[in-house]
């Protein structure tokens, strides 16, 4: 039983540090998305589907008195109707 928690310990340790090897060969972390895109217009956050798109690429939705921006009026619907 003593065997068996300390090979689990060593393959939790071994895990752990081929992680942390493999995430600083990769740079780290991802970047957060960019705020402006690449011809500097601001970037919003779809709250249904999650995506980042250019501002003016996004279609505008007021509800409850709050200004969201979606990727598609697919998105829009579905949070519109998941507010209701």
């Amino acid at each position: 039983m003593i065997r068996l928690l300390i090979f689990m310990l060593f393959c939790f340790l071994a895990y752990t540090l081929y992680t942390a090897v493999m995430r600083s060969l990769s740079g780290g972390r991802k970047a957060p998305p960019p705020e402006k895109s690449g011809q500097g217009e601001n970037m919003v956050h779809d709250p249904q589907c999650g995506t980042y798109l250019p501002m003016g690429d996004a279609v505008e939705k007021t509800v409850q008195g709050e200004k969201h921006y979606f990727c598609s009026t697919r998105c829009r619907d579905a949070f519109v109707k998941a507010r209701k």
